[in-house]
């Protein structure tokens, strides 16, 4: 009876009062969501993007001064407006990466200084909608009924996403 009293009280103790001695904290498992976390190399190869970039140089139109005396009136400067000068477009260099997930993939553009989301294509059936957190983080979802995935492409010390796949929204 004693060893019995024992056994149970041990494995009480193991079971009950372990878990609260030791520093790690608790795991809590949903079934419906899966985390997954990616950390990107090379980039994948992609067709550069121009974007138009604001022109530097701008021209005025100044007087000259006049050789010929004019007795009593003054030389009169007509000043032709000049055109502006069209945006000179700019190649996007950003590494380009393509993030998959069980709704789709999006492909994204990555700095250090801005993140941006080029392309998405969603699986048939999925509708596609993001949102800018800063400068360094967009979150896109990809949902249809039953399951929506969530990629949030961000920079910390290089490319990286987690992509969360809900299956009980």
């Amino acid at each position: 009876m004693t060893v019995t009293a024992v056994t149970v009280t041990w494995f009480g103790v193991r079971l009950g009062v372990a878990p609260t001695l030791t520093a790690d904290p608790p795991v809590a498992i949903d079934a419906n969501r899966r985390y997954t976390e990616l950390r990107f190399g090379d980039p994948e190869p992609a067709a550069t993007t121009t974007l138009p970039t604001p022109a530097t140089t701008t021209s005025k139109a100044r007087p000259t001064p006049s050789h010929t005396k004019a007795p009593t009136t003054h030389p009169t400067v007509s000043r032709t407006p000049s055109a502006s000068p069209s945006p000179t477009p700019t190649v996007d260099r950003r590494p380009r990466y393509r993030v998959p997930a069980d709704g789709g993939s999006i492909l994204v553009a990555y700095s250090s200084t801005r993140v941006d989301v080029v392309d998405a294509d969603p699986e048939p059936g999925y509708a596609v909608s993001a949102a800018r957190r800063s400068d360094t983080i967009v979150v896109v979802r990809l949902a249809t009924f039953g399951h929506a995935s969530t990629i949030t492409a961000y920079w910390n010390g290089g490319p990286a996403a987690q992509v969360m796949e809900d299956y009980g929204s």
